[in-house]
């Protein structure tokens, strides 16, 4: 499984190419010069960069919620060998409603 992209509605084309090129890193090499790469491919700034990869929702299609079945959210490269390699994960609102109830049940 990749990597799944959901760009803004107000993106075009060209921020999608962003984009995937942005989280195509693949974690081994450096990290600095893989954003260095994308911005020079691109003619950007890193703050272009980055705001343009801030608008578009990447996720794991295979790492879901194990209450709920959401799919899990991603914030940079290095989550995705992070969480693959977890047992299981749970959301931030199944967590906080467990969090509850465990704390009701107290």
């Amino acid at each position: 499984m990749s990597v799944k992209l959901q760009p803004n509605m107000t993106q075009n084309a060209r921020d999608l190419k962003i984009c995937e090129d942005y989280w195509s890193y693949d974690n081994e090499s450096d990290y600095i010069a893989h954003v260095e790469t994308v911005c020079e491919k691109y003619d950007i700034s890193a703050q272009v960069l980055f705001a343009t990869i801030g608008e578009c929702f990447a996720y794991l299609d295979d790492v879901r919620c194990e209450y709920c079945g959401y799919v899990c959210p991603l914030q940079i490269p290095a989550d995705i060998p992070y969480m693959r390699a977890k047992d299981s994960w749970c959301c931030e609102v199944c967590e906080h409603a467990v969090w509850r109830t465990d704390k009701e049940q107290k």
